[in-house]
């Protein structure tokens, strides 16, 4: 069986469309297991016809944020695999069952495609990232609805870190990636784009520009070793990202700062030395 986490928090009307795109799926040995990060909303009200299939489980807590609501619904979980997704989003029918067809004795995660459709009802595809890892370039996606872990691997790593402010699907994945090292579990990957992130004007961590700010900050305190010895480039990346939050915080003397770090790892990409002019002028 697979389990599939879906935080919400205010989203009485998103979250009904994510749940019949899984009441649509092909493949149906699931579980749903809806964690309610303390809506103030209808939430609760609008979830309840949904709660006459025994598949699909509801738990309300207090507001403590995404990464501790995944937490509480993994805890829950009794399938062999989990995957989270969230309660804006939705899955495509063959989401689940393609997934199954590849799962083999020694999968440990998955991973698999997704479509962003933004407002205007633009598309775009999103494979995988290669990331650097061990001597080997090996593409991934941590990203929720692309990522399927086997549940006693989730358990094993402790989970999302429910400190960060940003960044806890890659930190997940890093964390993974380690563990694997000294274990037999594979990762599998799958060809294929097979569920639709819907970008929306609603609040998303990717316009809170004060969280990408600190979660960029503290992960990048966190894995610095890890990343240093693996992909130095990438290091220089999650610096710019970190200046870019920053010069949309208008904290310009900062920006530059880390601008300049993310130069001093990477001095070969020459659009920084540009963000420098820009962050420190305009």
């Amino acid at each position: 069986m697979i389990s599939i986490i879906t935080p919400t928090y205010n989203r009485a009307i998103l979250v009904q469309t994510t749940i019949r795109s899984i009441l649509d799926q092909q493949y149906h040995d699931w579980e749903m297991i809806i964690v309610d990060d303390g809506s103030t909303d209808d939430t609760e009200l609008a979830l309840q016809p949904f709660l006459e299939d025994q598949r699909i489980h509801y738990l309300k807590k207090a507001n403590t944020g995404q990464a501790d609501s995944l937490n509480v619904g993994a805890r829950s979980a009794t399938g062999e695999f989990i995957t989270f997704l969230d309660s804006d989003d939705e899955a495509y029918p063959d989401w689940l069952a393609t997934v199954a067809n590849n799962i083999q004795a020694d999968t440990g995660m998955l991973c698999a495609g997704a479509i962003r459709r933004f407002a205007d009802g633009t598309c775009v595809k999103e494979g995988m990232k290669n990331y650097r890892v061990f001597g080997h370039v090996v593409p991934l996606k941590f990203t929720c609805g692309s990522l399927f872990l086997r549940r006693e691997v989730f358990l094993a790593v402790g989970g999302y870190d429910a400190s960060l402010q940003a960044n806890i699907q890659t930190d997940l994945g890093y964390r993974v990636l380690s563990y694997f090292r000294n274990e037999y579990y594979k990762i599998v990957i799958i060809d294929a784009f097979l569920v639709q992130i819907n970008i929306h004007e609603g609040e998303r961590i990717r316009t809170n520009w004060k969280r990408i700010r600190e979660g960029g900050i503290q992960f990048i305190n966190k894995h610095y070793a890890f990343i240093y010895e693996n992909d130095k480039k990438e290091i220089s990346n999650i610096y710019a990202a970190v200046a870019f939050s920053c010069y949309k915080l208008q904290r310009k003397p900062e920006s530059v700062s880390y601008l300049l770090k993310a130069i001093r790892h990477n001095p070969l990409r020459f659009v920084n030395y540009v963000r420098v002019i820009k962050y420190a002028l305009l």
